[in-house]
């Protein structure tokens, strides 16, 4: 019995992680930035400012942290002294601008709410001008 448990759940793993291979990039990496969003905000409040870097958030079990895009590539991070918060994909090409999976991929929040403190974990992304 312990062996075809085994054998399961091997091939259990083996299935979830295929299935990682077969997510589109473009779908990966806006994932990945929303659970980012939410690490960042869980770091502001523990620390009372913004995080220096992304190699700086705290683990978020149960999600998938990684702060790379669905092309491999480092996802960028900005702040500005309005407290916006924005992270930036350069889609498959890896260069500003494009098109389709070319196309960059930019998401922004606020990280202070109207009262001047931080934003909710669930605070939607800033529409572009």
């Amino acid at each position: 019995m312990r062996f075809q448990h085994s054998i399961l759940s091997v091939l259990a793993a083996g299935m979830i992680s295929g299935c990682l291979d077969r997510i589109p990039p473009k779908s990966l990496t806006q994932t990945r930035m929303h659970v980012t969003k939410r690490r960042i905000l869980q770091y502001a409040r523990a620390h009372n400012q913004l995080p220096p870097d992304l190699a700086s958030l705290p683990p978020m079990s149960g999600f998938d942290t990684s702060i790379v895009d669905g092309w491999k590539r480092s996802l960028t991070y900005q702040t500005n002294s309005a407290g916006i918060v924005t992270l930036l994909s350069l889609g498959r090409d890896g260069v500003r601008g494009g098109s389709g999976e070319d196309a960059d991929i930019e998401r922004s929040f606020n990280a202070y709410d109207g009262l001047g403190t931080w934003s909710d974990e669930s605070i939607d992304w800033r529409r572009s001008p």
